[in-house]
């Protein structure tokens, strides 16, 4: 039978919730790779210092240091934006759409990709902070009452990539959170347990063990794997995927047919704003397998990321590179078939001229790497998939430097047909920013879970019923305390939705609630939380949100605009629907985030649940249900009997317990 109907395992056996939670936090707690770690980050930390003091004499020389000329206003950091939020975009699609198709495999892939999006992004937004020569007033871009009495140019794509990149950059942090959320509530918890063991027997580092579970519980801001709390984070988590693909699809498209838009030859190609967006998820995707391969292989994570992720991402890159090879082929086809003399001479000029080195490079490293997945055994090494990904990145590059660069270095004045060559402060700021990149990866690779526990854990089979006899009763509070409710624990899911049918019967003199360390979408309709939704937020945020930001641009341009240079139109209605979709796609996210926070009643860093014996599991591998009692509390003793009267298997919990306030 072929491989493909038979494909590798998306984790080892002999893996369960509980040793997917250890592996993946252990990096954290523990940092197994310490000396090679603090290597790594020294050299990062030393192209930071580079970048830092780099940025320092632009400040203080200007821009002109980058030896821009006249045609070439902008080439290295030009070129360095677009690569950056090329990267960014790519990460995310990959990410949001492996989450949009619920494809099981994608725990290890989706976090280093979601890392990716958000550290890049942050590399890109600097960028068109720095080239303005006094970067202390970039807020000047933004959309707000100054106290000159104007309005920013909503024309302008300065201002459309100052509302990109926000955009782009809030999406970014909140679908990078809302994955990590529940993983950092495991974190928190087993740091929790190794700062209790620490302070019990009287370790040196027992404060910094106490400081960094504190810190671990502010950052989880009281998640208690509820399953309220998991429905709402799964739709939150699928929206903002959404509306980041859209956002990805409007800045590629739109970044690419502004160009064509454009007078120059060369950038009027059809196919332009489909080969920009094939590059950015190509280099994207490149990106991320590098760094799970680096993770994989420094941590010793091969039972996690395995064979069949590499094989998958192998796939992607082939597909990919087959259609970058497309786009050239179509460009360079059609251009000496049937274009004009401009053209031509503008593909000349890229595949013999002064910069015709980085032509090559570009269709090398986009375009052979990737081929090299046609053979198996290829997919399967991780350094054919680490090096591949690493070229089609370096391909990416020099792509952007090439469209950009060597179109823009002869136009039609003769007086402005001034050589460019590249010089070390644009090559210095593109090293430091790739310094940055680096030095924030490893940051996150050493204090946060570098993959998705949560995701993986719904790969391991289910646990079994642990015990078959009486459930134990643990934790009496004390005498006189006022009781809060009664809660159990259980071995699985399935036990838990019994359990909490049994109990639905009780109805309003109880309020129950089931805990647990992944979605448990069978406890929803004992408690009744089906059909609950937050996706009118999400439109409602969107929607609002454009409208508001289109008529702001009607506003100002076509009544309050004090000057109208250029004989340009007052309602330049085209222009208007960029940015406005961007900040559309912003208010939608930000109105997801605020509904996930408000209906789960987050941050709350104190909840009677957290007094659950044993709750730490619920984190791990274990159930919880609490019943809250809304009366004096002599519902107690009849939900015990009731629980205690289930058939094992059947929702017989494994230990009973009253809870105090």
């Amino acid at each position: 039978m072929s491989s493909a109907q038979n494909p590798a395992p998306a984790i080892r056996p002999g893996e369960d919730m509980r040793s997917v939670g250890e592996a993946v936090t252990a990096i954290a707690l523990h940092h197994p790779a310490g000396r090679g770690w603090w290597i790594a980050f020294a050299a990062a930390a030393a192209l930071v210092g580079m970048f830092v003091f780099t940025l320092g004499y632009l400040v203080y020389e200007g821009v002109g240091i980058w030896d821009n000329n006249n045609a070439v206003v902008w080439a290295l950091d030009i070129a360095s934006y677009d690569w950056w939020i090329g990267v960014a975009c790519g990460s995310l699609l990959v990410s949001g759409i492996l989450l949009l198709l619920g494809v099981e495999w994608r725990g290890p892939v989706s976090r280093v990709a979601e890392t990716v999006a958000l550290l890049a992004t942050a590399a890109a937004g600097l960028y068109p902070i720095i080239h303005l020569g006094r970067p202390w007033y970039f807020y000047w871009n933004l959309p707000y009452p100054n106290t000159f009495g104007l309005w920013p140019q909503f024309r302008s794509p300065l201002l459309w990539d100052a509302i990109d990149i926000v955009s782009f950059l809030v999406l970014s942090v909140s679908l990078w959170y809302i994955g990590l959320l529940p993983d950092i509530a495991c974190l928190r918890d087993r740091a929790y347990a190794e700062a209790t063991r620490q302070i019990e027997a009287v370790a040196p580092t027992r404060k910094v063990a106490l400081f960094r579970a504190r810190a671990y519980g502010i950052l989880a801001s009281g998640w208690r794997g509820s399953a309220a709390h998991w429905q709402i984070r799964g739709q939150a988590y699928r929206i903002v995927a959404l509306l980041g693909i859209l956002l990805v699809v409007a800045v590629q498209t739109g970044a690419s047919v502004m160009l064509a838009g454009s007078v120059m030859p060369g950038w009027h190609g059809t196919l332009l704003p489909i080969t920009f967006l094939i590059h950015a998820v190509l280099s994207g995707v490149g990106v991320t397998a590098a760094l799970i391969v680096l993770v994989r292989g420094v941590y010793g994570l091969t039972t996690l990321v395995t064979d069949r992720h590499l094989d998958v991402l192998a796939r992607l890159m082939l597909c990919l590179g087959c259609a970058s090879a497309y786009c050239y082929a179509t460009e360079i086809f059609g251009t000496f078939l049937h274009g004009d003399a401009a053209g031509r001479a503008v593909l000349i000029r890229r595949m013999e001229g002064g910069h015709a080195l980085t032509f090559w490079i570009a269709v090398i490293g986009l375009v052979l790497p990737p081929q090299l997945f046609w053979s198996a055994r290829a997919r399967r090494s991780p350094l054919a998939l680490a090096v591949a990904g690493i070229l089609v990145a370096a391909g990416a590059y020099a792509d952007h430097v090439m469209v950009l660069v060597v179109t823009l270095t002869q136009d039609f004045l003769p007086s402005s047909r001034l050589p460019y060559q590249s010089d070390p402060w644009g090559v210095a700021t593109f090293v430091g920013s790739l310094g940055l990149f680096l030095a924030l990866i490893l940051l996150f690779v050493r204090y946060l879970p570098s993959l998705s526990i949560t995701e993986i854990r719904r790969l391991v089979p289910a646990p079994g019923q642990d015990a078959a006899g009486r459930p134990q009763h643990e934790g009496d509070p004390v005498q006189g305390a006022p009781l809060w409710g009664v809660a159990a624990s259980f071995p699985s899911e399935g036990d838990l939705a019994a359990a909490l049918q049994a109990l639905s019967a009780l109805g309003d003199k109880i309020r129950l609630d089931g805990y647990g360390p992944v979605p448990m979408p069978r406890t929803l309709r004992p408690l009744g939380l089906e059909g609950r939704s937050i996706l009118p937020y999400a439109l409602a945020g969107a929607l609002g949100g454009g409208a508001a930001f289109y008529g702001m641009c009607i506003y100002a341009t076509a009544y309050d605009y004090v000057f109208l240079i250029g004989g340009r139109p007052r309602f330049s209605w085209p222009s208007f629907v960029v940015p406005s979709v961007s900040f559309a796609m912003l208010c939608g996210c930000l109105a997801v985030h605020a509904a996930l926070l408000w209906l789960n009643r987050l941050p709350r860093l104190n909840h009677p649940a957290f007094n659950i014996p044993d709750f730490l599991r619920a984190s791990q591998d274990r159930f919880f249900l609490a019943a809250e009692l809304r009366g004096d509390g002599t519902e107690a003793a009849r939900i015990e009997r009731r629980l205690s009267s289930l058939p094992v298997g059947g929702g017989r919990p494994l230990a009973l317990a009253r809870i105090p306030r």
